[in-house]
């Protein structure tokens, strides 16, 4: 019996994220501080200025992977892995 295929770091980095559909976001920012109000779930989340300019990139330009992400953004690919983590587990943004 073989064991299921599991994507590779390259399927990782090729997947395209986006912001989470219908989720009505304001933003604040005062700085190196950000707060986004997420109308949906009516949550606020604080976010440090590099995974708010993660968010700002998908909002504004639309769907990217996180390659494109690290590209257009001069991020480190690990970076932009840890801030479509962290936005994610807020349900700011998903796997499109």
């Amino acid at each position: 019996m073989t064991e299921p295929h599991s994507p590779g770091p390259t399927a990782a980095a090729d997947r395209l994220w986006s912001v989470t559909r219908g989720a009505d976001l304001t933003v604040r920012q005062w700085g190196d501080e950000c707060l986004v109000h997420h109308a949906l779930s009516n949550n606020t989340h604080r976010l440090s200025a590099w995974a708010a300019e993660v968010l700002f990139e998908l909002a504004e330009a639309g769907p990217a992977s996180q390659a494109v992400l690290a590209e257009r953004l001069a991020m480190a690919p690990t970076d932009i892995d840890l801030a479509l983590t962290t936005l994610s587990r807020l349900d700011l943004v998903c796997p499109c």
